[in-house]
């Protein structure tokens, strides 16, 4: 299943009192309904960027878009799907964009080495300390909506799971299916490392002040091996972002659980009724000149113009 969406924006900044200062806001943080034109990467260059690696498909459009060229799915063959450029009789150099994961992402920010990035999340508190330490500010926009999403293997008969029941899972409370309405077996809760774009997610919208229990043979390091591992483990489940196995990830073995009886899918979260509706960003360093193509970059997507291309791209755009 293939879906688009749309919803409504909002600028935020998720720090505590001692990081106030490393995020920055707008008065209106609201799509413009306002024509911006796209800026030209004869301009200033194409600008540097990077992202988690779920947002590397929307990277890839706007290098499309910005270039004229088209763009195509491809599958690779570890499984994973992306756009990409379709440069049948383009001539001259094509630019690439690097997605190198969310952490890895805001410390090339940080570190001068990115000029805007495409992220799952906004960004964690050890990334905002390296921020601080290193006196640079974040100006931080929504540009898509995405979930985050639970995944079992298809021959699981549990379609959903209440928000209690999966935090009791991951606290190890819950450790058979037969507790949750399935068949008698032991749950097999598979994780991601702790500096993943997904287990910032899980930390901060399931857990919050809860424990996750220790399981580090169950710590996967990439995002695509929850999608392996549970593909071959009817006892498994795991977490990722809904764009990323809707599109991306290897889900022929694999479904989406619904949370508190609302299950993952464009309509849920255009409107956000599924309670782990997400956000994605484009983030710039807030001292990046106004007429900076990155400035202009991510103007440009939240234009009109620009809200098509993220539909086109597969994710929810943002809506005024």
């Amino acid at each position: 299943m293939r879906s688009r969406s749309a919803l409504i924006t909002v600028i935020i900044c998720l720090v505590l009192v001692p990081l106030l200062s490393t995020c920055s806001q707008t008065s209106d943080p609201r799509v413009t309904s306002t024509p911006v034109e796209l800026p030209s990467p004869t301009d200033d260059g194409f600008p540097r960027v990077d992202g988690s690696t779920s947002t590397a498909p929307m990277g890839a459009m706007i290098v499309c878009t910005m270039m004229e060229v088209p763009c195509e799915w491809v599958t690779f063959v570890d499984g994973n799907r992306y756009l990409m450029p379709d440069l049948t009789g383009y001539q001259g150099d094509f630019p690439g964009i690097g997605h190198h994961g969310t952490h890895s992402a805001y410390l090339n920010l940080i570190n001068g080495e990115a000029d805007l990035i495409l992220v799952a999340r906004s960004p964690s508190m050890e990334e905002l300390e390296l921020a601080q330490l290193s006196g640079v500010e974040f100006d931080i926009r929504p540009v898509a909506l995405d979930a985050f999403v639970f995944i079992a293997n298809e021959n699981n008969p549990v379609d959903g799971l209440s928000l209690n029941e999966i935090q009791r899972i991951y606290t190890g409370e819950l450790t058979n299916w037969d507790q949750v309405g399935g068949p008698q077996g032991e749950i097999h809760p598979y994780q991601r490392d702790e500096q993943s774009g997904s287990q910032q997610l899980m930390l901060s919208l399931v857990m919050k002040d809860l424990s996750m229990v220790d399981a580090p043979l169950l710590v996967l390091l990439k995002m695509i091996a929850p999608f392996y591992a549970i593909s071959e483990d009817p006892q498994g489940i795991g977490y990722s972002v809904y764009y990323y196995e809707e599109y991306m990830g290897p889900s022929e073995k694999i479904k989406l659980l619904a949370v508190d009886g609302i299950k993952p899918d464009h309509e849920s979260i255009q409107t956000r009724r599924y309670p782990f509706t997400t956000e994605v960003y484009m983030v710039v360093r807030a001292d990046s000149p106004p007429t900076s193509i990155a400035r202009r970059l991510r103007d440009w997507l939240l234009s009109p113009a620009g809200q098509e291309m993220v539909e086109r791209s597969g994710y929810v755009p943002i809506q005024d």
